[in-house]
């Protein structure tokens, strides 16, 4: 068996989730909740306030593919615009009120249970993720999806995103198999197909607009990811 362990990215390639993070209906919402708990901020200085805030982010990040904490920037507005004592997790609720009325489509695509049920019984399998832990923590719980992995890695906890070698590396270290052995889930030619090249892995790739980036390409192409064990199965064949 060559293959050792299957990594996956989760939005996009397992789950099919749409968000609008422009609608100025969010803000109004969101303006009223915090207003209940001691935080009077209207909703386009909040608005505001919660973009400029992830650009600082990014801009002060070393990283070369920086991610950002969300939950830092909610607790930034929690406490600049709040007048009285607050509930000390109101961060954490104010990101989650926020991503449930951003979200818009939200559900796993076909086949994906019965998949990664019998993979499960062949490879370890891990999460590799461009993710914000305090959305996709209650996310995953939802979807019922977090006991097929062995691991579950978010771009959140560790300041910088894919395609950065480095954060592949710690799924793999976790795993304890070398690039070689391991084979990359995902649907996005930059992030996941470059990354993943980068690292040393085998790539599979999940219904993407383009299907190379900067002259890498897949070691395979699907449409849907119910697809995925037939792929495998001639990537673990020996040459």
């Amino acid at each position: 068996m060559t293959i050792k362990a299957i990594l996956f990215d989760l939005y996009g390639t397992l789950v099919n989730i749409r968000t609008d993070e422009g609608d100025p209906e969010v803000y109004r919402q969101l303006s009223r909740f915090l207003s209940y708990n001691h935080v009077f901020v209207e909703p386009e200085p909040l608005r505001r306030f919660y973009s400029e805030k992830i650009k600082a982010h990014i801009v002060k990040s070393r990283e070369q593919y920086p991610d950002v904490d969300v939950l830092k920037v909610f607790s930034e507005i929690v406490h600049e615009y709040g007048t009285g004592k607050m509930e000390p997790r109101l961060p954490l609720y104010t990101a989650r009120l926020y991503r449930s009325l951003t979200r818009r489509t939200f559900e796993p695509f076909p086949g994906v249970y019965g998949m990664l049920e019998r993979l499960r019984d062949r490879y370890p399998l891990a999460l590799v993720s461009d993710a914000q832990r305090c959305y996709t923590d209650p996310e995953i719980e939802s979807l019922k999806l977090g006991w097929f992995f062995d691991h579950i890695f978010l771009s959140s906890d560790h300041g910088f995103r894919k395609p950065d070698p480095k954060y592949f590396n710690i799924a793999l270290k976790a795993l304890g198999v070398k690039p070689s052995e391991a084979v990359y889930v995902g649907d996005n030619a930059y992030r996941d197909l470059l990354g993943a090249r980068k690292t040393g892995m085998r790539m599979v790739l999940v219904r993407s607009s383009e299907r190379e980036y900067e002259g890498e390409t897949p070691d395979a192409y699907i449409e849907e990811i119910a697809s995925l064990e037939g792929v495998l199965e001639e990537l673990d064949s020996p040459a």
